[in-house]
């Protein structure tokens, strides 16, 4: 008879560890049953064409290597917007 294969996964994360117990016993599967079903619904955020607005919490940003604001673009722009204009 063939050996069933054991294949360890070690979550070091506290949070996840607990985390992932705590739904296992609401749900009656196994915490890798829990883990594994989280893996296969992940999908990673789409990325953004380039030159386009990227969402970083609750701003938008240019993606890394775009044209930089200077300070001074910076201010003018806080003040545009505190003054009402366009």
């Amino acid at each position: 008879m063939a050996r069933a294969e054991r294949i360890q996964f070690n979550i070091r994360s506290a949070f996840a560890r607990r985390r992932a117990r705590e739904l296992a016993r609401e749900t009656g599967m196994t915490a890798s049953q829990v883990v594994e079903e989280a893996l296969r619904a992940y999908a990673p955020a789409p990325q953004a064409p380039p030159g386009a607005l990227i969402r970083k919490g609750r701003l938008l940003v240019l993606p890394a290597g775009e044209r930089r604001i200077s300070q001074e673009e910076a201010d003018e722009a806080l003040t545009a917007v505190r003054e009402g204009e366009p």
